[in-house]
């Protein structure tokens, strides 16, 4: 960018000209030479007029800037440099400007260049547009130094940065009155030398500003451009972009540099706050997922011996936060967790990095550990600091509880994310084993961790390749021993592993959520199978299907039944959807209603391992259900001498009060099945009658019973 000098009439005579220019450049289209300058290509499109104006032939010239720079004046040059520059760095508004021009004969000519630069949507130039005509025949009249200022002038009054016109030999430098006010200077403190500006820089920042002078200087570069700060008068630092040019003899000895400088304090802030914010926490102002990574990683890098000092991740989990959120509002919650993330940073060693890495999630980095006795140890005491009573401000007092997974450096990482991923592994295991604890990574979590990763990719195999089925348990009338009904049971017939029980698979069927898909297919697989048995047999059989929590809450369970009823044309008693107690406690409201939306539909509901949860029984009233079932627990302890058997004689006790069936699994003993006789137990299932078995099977089973 090139320095130049503005006036005041000039100015203002520009700004009158800037509607009457903007249309006679469109109206001189046909006559004037035109250019078209891409920035973001640095791609120039020159007219056949622009061309003809220098008496060059249409292949003459290509699209370059130094097909048109290379003929400018070495003089002009500057000038027109600082004009064009103005617009790229904060155009928007017409410029014009007189230069001489290398004609194709030979000679110069002088051209009037006018233009604007294009903006987009965010104010950034793209283009500059314009054109120029030929004014020798003007110019050759007027005087020269009158031309010399105008041009100087015109140059200025495009530019609203502090220009500067440095004469190197003899040490002046020419600085315009907005250069002096960006710094909270007056004109007359200025002496006019290159120490009024040095003085002014930033003593960190001096040595790369005089650098980039003295590279240029020497021809080491083709334009000044460099970023440094500058001391404002009030003491406040100022960012600042300085570009320039400077002009040679023919030796190539520069004999002065002129150009502007740029206050670009505001973008450097806010590219400073974009970078801040790209690694850290909005809500907690502590590091990010992807900061803690990065410490992470440098960490590993540093640590490239085994005798080399350990380093530990550990990751805390704050327990039942949704209930937080959910009791008191997220505004609370947020206020919770900067709390929490104060007493993380408060307890944490120096050097050590805190991060919140989701919601309710935050890690901690630890270099130079000893052993994972001392991880321990520090992670104990982190967790102590998390756990202590929090007052809210409305004054209520919450005791919130953490889970935190452990991950040791001595375990080899090569990736940040790989320590990341165990230390989630060992937090998940502490919040499966009851919460509130810590727990350390072993190589054994790992490989439960691909286990489960291969059971689910299989899995989702399974449903679309109809590896699933279902196997029928008997339920038996304990009056005559005859078949009432069957229990479907889920079962996988793997490729290679063969029959996998749905223990092994359910559980991760609901936190994956594909037991939405297997429970609706279980539900009508076996619809279809008990409408069959009851049409060839004619017996009122029925089937139970168990029903699991994430299905109950995430799936429209009544729409899903009466989906199924109408697809199979089953009559609607021949099911039995059974709902272990614990699925009520979580939000009873919801559920019941879902239960009684199934019941009238005509479906039947048990409730499963009654007894064995928390029952409330001044709410068994309330629920729909028709059937209750005693959990095998109690049926064993009627052999085993248990006092909770007599669990079981007061649950068909209360099933007799209420009008409920009772149906008494994992029968295994001709004692059991004797004991719950005497109870007047209405129906037992277990392997004493039969084991699951494939439908074929159970068919042969209803068929032996009917002869």
């Amino acid at each position: 960018m090139i320095a130049y000098h503005t006036t005041l009439t000039a100015r203002t005579a520009g700004q009158i000209r800037l509607s009457e220019e903007r249309y006679a450049l469109a109206a001189a289209a046909s006559n004037d030479g035109l250019y078209d300058w891409d920035l973001r290509t640095d791609l120039i499109y020159y007219s056949a007029g622009w061309k003809a104006l220098l008496g060059l032939a249409e292949e003459e010239v290509g699209n370059s800037p130094s097909e048109w720079l290379d003929r400018v004046h070495c003089e002009d040059l500057i000038w027109l440099h600082a004009t064009l520059d103005a617009q790229a760095s904060a155009g928007g508004r017409p410029f014009q400007i007189e230069y001489r021009i290398r004609h194709a004969n030979g000679g110069w000519r002088w051209m009037l260049c006018r233009g604007i630069a294009v903006l987009d949507a965010e104010g950034e130039p793209q283009r500059i547009v314009g054109s120029q005509i030929d004014i020798t025949d003007r110019k050759v009249a007027e005087e020269g130094l009158r031309l010399s200022e105008e041009r100087y002038a015109l140059a200025a009054a495009g530019s609203n940065d502090g220009l500067w016109d440095w004469r190197v030999p003899e040490g002046e430098v020419y600085y315009s009155a907005r250069w002096a006010r960006m710094l909270g200077l007056g004109e007359r403190e200025m002496t006019g030398t290159i120490e009024d500006w040095y003085a002014r820089v930033h003593p960190d920042c001096l040595p790369g500003l005089r650098a980039a002078m003295d590279l240029h200087l020497s021809g080491g570069s083709r334009q000044l451009e460099h970023e440094f700060r500058m001391l404002h008068a009030s003491g406040a630092e100022c960012w600042m972009l300085v570009r320039g040019a400077a002009m040679r003899d023919d030796n190539g000895t520069a004999l002065r540099m002129a150009g502007s400088m740029s206050d670009i304090t505001a973008r450097k802030h806010a590219e400073e706050q974009l970078l801040f914010d790209a690694f850290h926490d909005g809500l907690t102002g502590l590091s990010n997922r992807h900061l803690l990574l990065d410490r992470i990683g440098q960490a590993i890098d540093r640590r490239r011996h085994p005798t080399d000092a350990q380093f530990a991740l550990i990751l805390f989990d704050l327990d039942q936060f949704k209930a937080i959120n959910d009791s008191l509002g997220t505004a609370l919650g947020d206020e919770v967790l900067r709390i929490v993330a104060r007493r993380l940073g408060d307890a944490r060693r120096s050097g050590d990095t805190v991060a919140r890495t989701s919601v309710d999630e935050f890690g901690v980095l630890m270099d130079g550990v000893a052993d994972v006795k001392a991880a321990m140890s520090a992670a104990e005491r982190l967790a102590a600091a998390v756990c202590r009573p929090i007052t809210l401000p409305d004054g209520r007092e919450i005791v919130l509880t953490c889970s935190a997974g452990l991950a040791m450096s001595n375990t080899g990482y090569a990736a940040a994310t790989d320590m990341l991923r165990d230390a989630s592994l060992a937090m998940f295991r502490a919040k499966a084993a009851g919460r509130s604890r810590i727990e350390v990574f072993d190589d054994a979590l790992r490989e439960r961790a691909l286990s489960r990763l291969r059971t689910e990719s299989d899995l989702r195999v399974a449903l679309d390749s109809d590896q699933l089925f279902l196997a029928y348990q008997p339920i038996i009338r304990m009056q005559d021993g005859s078949i009432a009904g069957f229990e479907a049971l889920v079962r996988w017939s793997h490729p290679e592993r063969g029959t996998i029980l749905p223990g092994e698979f359910i559980a991760l069927a609901e936190e994956t959520g594909l037991i939405l898909r297997l429970g609706r297919w279980a539900l009508k697989e076996a619809a279809l199978q008990i409408k069959d048995w009851r049409q060839r047999t004619g017996r009122d059989l029925f089937v139970s299907v168990n029903v699991s929590g994430r299905q109950l809450m995430d799936d429209d369970m009544a729409a899903a039944v009466a989906q199924v009823l109408e697809e199979t044309g089953v009559e609607p008693r021949a099911l039995k959807l059974e709902i272990t107690e614990s699925l009520l406690l979580d939000d009873t409201a919801r559920c019941v209603q879902m239960l009684h939306d199934i019941r009238k539909l005509g479906v039947r509901l048990c409730l499963d391992d009654f007894g064995t949860g928390f029952s409330n029984l001044s709410y068994l009233h309330s629920y729909p259900v028709d059937t209750l079932k005693i959990d095998r627990s109690f049926v064993r302890a009627a052999t085993d001498g248990d006092r909770r058997a007599e669990i079981a004689r007061i649950i068909t006790m209360l099933a007799a009060a209420l009008d409920l069936e009772v149906v008494a699994e994992g029968v295994e003993r001709d004692a059991e099945a004797a004991f719950l006789r005497g109870l007047h137990c209405e129906y037992a299932q277990g392997y004493f009658f039969a084991r699951p078995m494939p439908p074929e099977e159970a068919e042969r089973h209803l068929l032996v019973q009917a002869a």
